[in-house]
């Protein structure tokens, strides 16, 4: 296990905690994310994990594919135990795959991508009337990488342009103003 798939594991377990505490009912709720639902804030999830569980076992694919699930739950459980069986195949962090960002081993795609996962985490516990429990390391880590990213992260089913922030706000505040959220939300 590397730096880049402990902070991804731990992103991505955070976001199966808030979906373990959904609501039933809670599904079809508006997301913080422009025309999603809480259950496509979870397909997409699950899109994305499906997407790096092939990488790490050498099918490449070209990137997730959106949608809400029937059955949110049961589809979320099925991707996260598959990605997390994926990784921890032996070389599956070493090998090349073919990213929406060019070729990289999986290990630095995830160094890349597991701030997905915890803006996530903090979209669907919105939609889904949960406070967000975020790990505050993570949180200011992943405040930090995207401030690193800056405008190249801005485009249409990525994210949308940081809002304006402040030393006022909170680290996670802040966190969720950068990835184009508004921390109000809801």
């Amino acid at each position: 296990m590397s730096d880049n798939s402990r902070y991804y594991l731990k992103a991505v377990h955070g976001l199966d905690a808030v979906v373990r505490r959904t609501d039933p009912t809670a599904w079809a709720n508006p997301s913080p994310c422009p025309d999603w639902t809480a259950a496509d804030v979870v397909g997409h999830n699950i899109g994305m994990c499906d997407m790096i569980a092939g990488f790490a076992s050498g099918t490449d694919s070209a990137g997730p594919a959106d949608g809400a699930p029937a059955d949110p739950p049961a589809a979320w459980a099925a991707s996260f135990d598959a990605l997390q069986a994926a990784l921890d195949s032996e070389g599956a962090l070493q090998t090349v795959a073919k990213t929406p960002w060019g070729e990289m081993p999986v290990d630095s795609f995830l160094g890349f991508v597991w701030v997905d996962p915890l803006i996530h985490t903090w979209d669907l516990a919105k939609a889904t009337g949960q406070a967000p429990t975020m790990d505050a390391g993570q949180v200011e880590r992943g405040l930090k990488q995207l401030i690193r990213a800056g405008e190249s992260l801005v485009a249409p089913g990525r994210f949308s342009a940081p809002l304006d922030t402040d030393d006022s706000m909170s680290t996670l505040d802040r966190f969720i103003a950068t990835s184009g959220r508004d921390p109000g939300w809801g």
